[in-house]
């Protein structure tokens, strides 16, 4: 199996999605300090796992992501504006 080139954009992106996981993952130990970091670790993937819900329950913060998302792809057509 040959493993295939990563591009520069998408390391680029996991590097800030792991940078904002690790700042709800200090979050969940302010909420509860006494918490070990693996057991923060595991609430933290119980909350990313309960997120899918949390959308369904809140349009609004379907109506947002597809926003952001929309602007995205209108930057990516149209990299000067």
């Amino acid at each position: 199996m040959t493993k295939s080139k990563i591009s520069s954009k998408v390391v680029r992106a996991r590097s800030l999605a792991v940078y904002e996981l690790e700042k709800i993952f200090d979050y969940v130990r302010s909420i509860d300090p006494e918490l070990e970091p693996d057991q923060a670790i595991v609430l933290t993937a119980y909350i990313l796992s309960d997120l899918p819900k949390l959308f369904q329950q809140n349009p609004s913060l379907v109506d947002r992501v597809k926003g952001i998302a929309a602007n995205m792809k209108l930057k990516r057509r149209h990299p000067l504006n």
